[in-house]
């Protein structure tokens, strides 16, 4: 079954790097890239909320941008059609095509890019991670979700409740020897059943250790 991630990736190496930081009020929201062996990558972007005196002399410094042409003005907003230098930076979209992911979104400031992308299974998420960090790029998980669940799940792969009821049980004390507060006790204060209260955390210890200890995605 797919998974949807949501990250952000850090490096000064990335995409954009040079002219982000010299507009750093920017942002920037992908439109479209296209990458192949037999030309140069196109990336076409939206870039809004600061300076576009800025930015264009940073696309113009920006060892990652071979060329740069504004190809729409809307609403105060301005489309950017570029062609990239690969050779200057950590090249992203193509570890994508290979691990059979579909970038969804990326938004891009000064200090991150976010980024939405449906993996085909949870080991592709996995190599994702490895590969950035064998190339020094941070990445940073923030959600991890099943297409159309409504109950996102957190970097560890827990759900809000479990992650909630995980929290409140060691603030407590619950997790302490002796126990400070009984299960009902706890149910109290998350406002359900002792009952509900110990699925919740027996769940959520499961998940824990299945994501960590149990898996190389850690």
């Amino acid at each position: 079954m797919s998974l949807i991630a949501e990250f952000s990736l850090r490096s000064p190496d990335l995409l954009l790097s040079t002219a982000l930081g010299a507009a750093r009020e920017m942002t920037v929201e992908l439109e479209h890239q296209m990458a192949s062996r037999s030309s140069t990558p196109v990336f076409v972007f939206w870039a809004s909320g600061g300076n576009f005196d800025a930015l264009e002399a940073g696309l113009d410094r920006d060892d990652t941008i071979r060329t740069s042409t504004v190809i729409e003005e809307l609403g105060g907003k301005r489309l950017y059609r570029t062609r990239l230098a690969v050779e200057n930076l950590v090249s992203i979209y193509p570890e994508y095509q290979r691990l059979g992911a579909a970038p969804l979104a990326a938004t891009g400031t000064h200090e991150r890019w976010q980024r939405r992308v449906r993996f085909p299974d949870r080991e592709s998420v996995v190599r994702m991670r490895e590969f950035c960090a064998d190339r020094d790029v941070s990445f940073s998980l923030d959600r991890l979700y099943t297409p159309g669940e409504s109950e996102l799940e957190d970097e560890f792969g827990l759900s809000a409740e479990q992650r909630e009821a995980l929290v409140t049980a060691e603030r407590a004390g619950y997790f302490g020897v002796p126990r400070e507060v009984s299960l009902d006790e706890l149910g109290d204060r998350l406002g359900v059943s002792g009952q509900s209260a110990s699925e919740r955390v027996r769940r959520g210890v499961s998940k824990l250790v299945s994501n960590t200890l149990l898996s190389d995605f850690s």
